[in-house]
């Protein structure tokens, strides 16, 4: 983790300094003025007045004591979780998942409906609008409390109204702006992501370190990768950053949907190991013999092929492994090129091998002079179930909302 001295966290603005010490707050679970004074080097002046509005907004709350160091036992200050609220939802072509959650990012309900398919951008956002207000009335949540809508989607963005489905599967949502049409349906602001960002965004904003450098690799049927860096997420020039998948690995190779041949997303990830296997009719026959199933995604057929690995088969073993090495050595490029001290593998493609994929990552970091030169780099498997995306679109929402000062050092 990074261990550099806190530094003053007053911002060019009112607004940043507030954020920067809610954030604070956030992490902290459980502090005192005098501590949010002395980690933010501000004065107990200002950390009053901020405290006060935040209080007085039902943001925060007082929670108890904490332990006295020779006087009056402090007052601890927390995320309010039962006053304001956000939404996530994950939009798949196989299920959509919402999400309510409090403000520290914790499941408060969730719902799990039909995936996109093949319908029509229109209807699905309708249809997921019905599950919005029906999981609010559930819990008896006014649309006014809720922060906002978060959505997270396996596309790209293409431009200010922009996110189109990953190409691989359909390209029809193109030109459909669904943050618009999900807002005006439900009365809620929307905000937009890709699912890599959110699965980092919701790893951030639950943990307890503002200053982490990380990178969170999200595996689904395909790839992609959420950087976070000092607390920021990093989009890149056109919102687009961690494109993992399409990273050559092998010039070669296979090619991809993007046009190019030999990406990360032809080998790595369960999709690209089904087409690696549909594509020989030796592997197809052994490990697909009623076809790639495509009316399922890459999900059923990748765990024949996973049963397979566990039960000892020598195919398998190779396939598994290979796919595992190459998504090593994609992230090893990214942690010596970012510096980062932490990654998280996360997503239902680890789901049923995550383990292989992780040990393969730590070996490879262990074994690159680099990056065990200077510090030491982290792996874990992170989340893995379908939840993992919808409460990081929650996080989202309660990131951009919450603590702005990010986006403003961006």
């Amino acid at each position: 983790m990074n261990d550099a001295a806190p530094r003053r966290l007053k911002g060019r603005t009112s607004a940043e300094t507030r954020s920067a010490v809610l954030d604070l707050i956030r992490a902290g679970e459980g502090i005192s003025r005098a501590e949010l004074a002395l980690a933010s080097s501000l004065t107990e002046a200002t950390i009053s007045k901020i405290v006060r509005q935040l209080l007085d907004e039902g943001i925060i709350i007082e929670a108890g004591r904490g332990r006295s160091t020779g006087g009056k036992r402090p007052t601890l200050l927390t995320l309010n979780t039962g006053r304001l609220y956000a939404l996530g939802v994950a939009l798949d072509r196989w299920s959509t998942v919402l999400v309510l959650c409090g403000l520290n990012g914790s499941v408060v309900d969730r719902t799990v409906a039909a995936g996109s398919g093949s319908q029509s951008p229109r209807r699905v956002v309708s249809r997921a609008a019905g599950h919005v207000r029906t999981l609010l009335q559930r819990n008896g949540v006014d649309p006014s409390d809720v922060v906002g809508l978060g959505v997270a989607t396996s596309g790209r963005r293409r431009g200010p109204d922009g996110w189109g489905v990953d190409a691989a599967i359909a390209d029809v949502w193109d030109t459909f702006d669904t943050a618009s049409e999900l807002e005006a349906r439900t009365g809620i602001r929307v905000v937009m992501e890709n699912d890599a960002n959110c699965a980092a965004l919701g790893s951030f904003w639950t943990g307890t370190d503002a200053r982490r450098d990380f990178m969170t690799v999200y595996m689904s049927t395909g790839i992609g990768a959420g950087i976070v860096l000092g607390g920021s997420l990093y989009r890149g020039a056109s919102g687009n950053a961690g494109e993992i998948g399409h990273v050559v690995v092998d010039p070669e190779g296979a090619e991809c949907w993007c046009g190019g041949r030999g990406c990360l997303e032809t080998v790595g990830p369960p999709r690209g190991v089904v087409r690696t296997v549909a594509a020989d009719p030796v592997l197809s026959r052994r490990f697909l013999p009623g076809g790639p199933a495509q009316d399922r995604g890459a999900s059923e057929p990748f765990g024949q092929i996973a049963r397979a690995y566990r039960a000892g088969d020598g195919a398998a073993e190779e396939l598994i492994e290979n796919a595992a090495q190459q998504v090593a050595t994609v992230v090893l490029g990214l942690v010596n090129t970012l510096d980062l001290d932490e990654v998280r593998l996360a997503g239902p493609g680890f789901a049923t091998l995550g383990e292989v994929y992780v040990r393969a990552v730590r070996e490879r970091l262990a074994a690159s002079a680099v990056s065990r030169g200077l510090h030491d780099v982290v792996v874990e498997l992170g989340e893995v179930g379908p939840d993992v995306t919808a409460i990081g679109a929650a996080s989202l929402v309660l990131h951009s909302s919450l603590t702005p000062h990010y986006a403003a050092r961006l």
